[in-house]
């Protein structure tokens, strides 16, 4: 949605405008399904007349004694640009409902705090005391999840303190839940890092089974479903579990579904490590030397991949191989399958010219940087992809930091904080960052960068080149540094060519 800000004709109009067409949030026994389809009606005209009645219908919604219908105000107020109303709703939420969605997720929240955990018997004496407070019964079915997603926190609570006995019982009781799958992958993350298999291999056997079937399904619904979507993160935990259990046909087995089903999967080095493990017990050698090879050529080279074909490269040559110069040539293959596959990648339009404020104050223009390779990195504090891919970028900085021809830039855009720039500058201090970070325009929606560059999710990175076209488009964020080094560089070099 593109935000505007109302200007005060249009409040005048608004106050002035007939409601009986406008305030549906207004009618008695309307539904939280019937307002947000009327709304997006509304806010699909995009015109004057649809923003005197959403403002409308803003107001209604906040007077509302339906506190999901006033939480659909502030995100209204939001939208129209008044985010000081916004906040105001915002803060008037919990005093008005204290029993409601807001103070429930606020409560639950604070007990389950990562950075302020006690001890086990200490947060559950909260959580039941939050239940007691909270029943499920007081909510519909809508907002019933966060039962569900208490007990496999309890779960978790116990597991990490070693207490499987206890950790187990919560573990029954959201097996009972029809979700069971979407909370089994941070239950079975914690016992695999406390190395309990055996505890972890018949929740592991249900979750996957559960999301194998949803995955796999002719249901077009059913294959949509969170439920399915949890697969591609449970099938390796699963495989991992069978292999520490000593099952590793069964293990090689859903590995190699998984890379059928999901082709993305063959990209994770883990995924692929376990894999060739599994051969190699079984004697295949060759297959799993085959295997981290092809990995090494058409994704990247790290210190677990290496770890993992050196002895298999040594076995295979009678410990009489010459390691180096086979990753060499390794390097040097993959090298060239990035060049041909980017090569194959390259477009060429104008790049929108932008003038924006960095952290120093100063102003950056594209216009002024003509002459250079410009990598633009748009981002946000929020973003947890951007954040994951930031190591990497660095280092791709630190590459080129004596290269007067590179240019990078960080465009910090689609913050909802008022503080953003305060909160901009901690994050990148913290983390020891060199970004020239520039903001974009944050309120107006119209008038940003991200607009300008079509940009439909973060991160997203383009790369321009020396006469100010854009060259490469790229969306998504990755942990693997020397991946997005090679990528970046690879790029910027053939934009440099031009």
């Amino acid at each position: 949605m593109n935000k505007f800000t109302l200007s005060a004709a249009l409040v005048a109009a608004a106050l002035a405008f007939n409601t009986a067409n406008a305030q549906i949030a207004a009618k008695k026994g309307v539904t939280l399904e019937e307002v947000n389809k009327h709304i997006n009606a509304i806010a699909q005209k995009d015109n004057d007349e649809s923003k005197t009645e959403l403002a409308l219908e803003a107001k209604a919604l906040a007077a509302s004694k339906n506190e999901q219908f006033v939480t659909l105000a502030a995100r209204l107020y939001e939208y129209i640009g008044d985010d000081d109303t916004a906040d105001k709703i915002e803060e008037t939420i919990v005093k008005k409902f204290p029993k409601g969605i807001k103070a429930r997720q606020d409560d639950f929240s604070k007990i389950f705090n990562e950075d302020n955990l006690p001890n086990s018997a200490a947060v559950e004496k909260q959580y039941l005391g939050w239940l007691k407070k909270y029943p499920s019964a007081s909510f519909d079915d809508k907002n019933q999840s966060i039962y569900d997603q208490g007990k496999a926190n309890m779960a978790i609570v116990y597991f990490k303190e070693g207490d499987l006995v206890k950790g187990s019982q919560y573990v029954d009781q959201v097996k009972e839940s029809k979700n069971f799958p979407i909370y089994a992958p941070s239950i079975l993350s914690t016992l695999i890092k406390a190395e309990q298999y055996t505890t972890a291999l018949p929740i592991a056997v249900l979750a996957y089974d559960q999301s194998q079937k949803a995955f796999t399904s002719t249901d077009p619904t059913v294959k949509r479903s969170n439920i399915a979507s949890r697969y591609v993160s449970l099938a390796p935990l699963y495989a991992k579990i069978l292999a520490k259990s000593n099952q590793d046909e069964k293990s090689t087995e859903v590995l190699e579904e998984l890379f059928n089903n999901y082709a993305y999967s063959k990209t994770s080095p883990d995924n692929i490590i376990l894999l060739a493990d599994n051969y190699s017990k079984a004697g295949r050698d060759l297959d799993a030397f085959n295997l981290l090879n092809n990995f090494m050529i058409t994704q990247s080279i790290n210190d677990n991949i290496l770890a993992a074909i050196t002895p298999l490269y040594q076995k295979l040559n009678n410990q009489k191989g010459n390691f180096d110069s086979y990753l060499t040539n390794v390097k040097n293959q993959a090298n060239e399958a990035l060049v041909a596959k980017y090569k194959s990648e390259m477009i060429k339009k104008e790049a929108p010219n932008f003038s924006l404020v960095n952290m120093k104050g100063e102003t950056v223009s594209l216009a002024d940087l003509k002459g250079k390779v410009v990598v633009l990195d748009f981002w946000a504090t929020w973003c947890g992809p951007c954040k994951v891919s930031f190591p990497g970028m660095q280092a791709a900085v630190n590459k080129y930091k004596d290269d007067k021809d590179v240019e990078f830039l960080f465009i910090n855009t689609w913050q909802r904080e008022k503080n953003y720039q305060e909160l901009v500058e901690k994050f990148i201090a913290d983390n020891n960052y060199t970004f020239n970070v520039l903001f974009d325009e944050m309120n107006d929606r119209e008038k940003a960068t991200t607009t300008s560059y079509d940009v439909q999710g973060i991160p997203h990175k383009v790369i321009i080149d020396k006469e100010g076209f854009i060259r490469f488009e790229s969306s998504g964020g990755s942990a693997d540094v020397e991946k997005i080094v090679n990528e970046i560089s690879t790029k910027v070099e053939l934009a440099r060519k031009g």
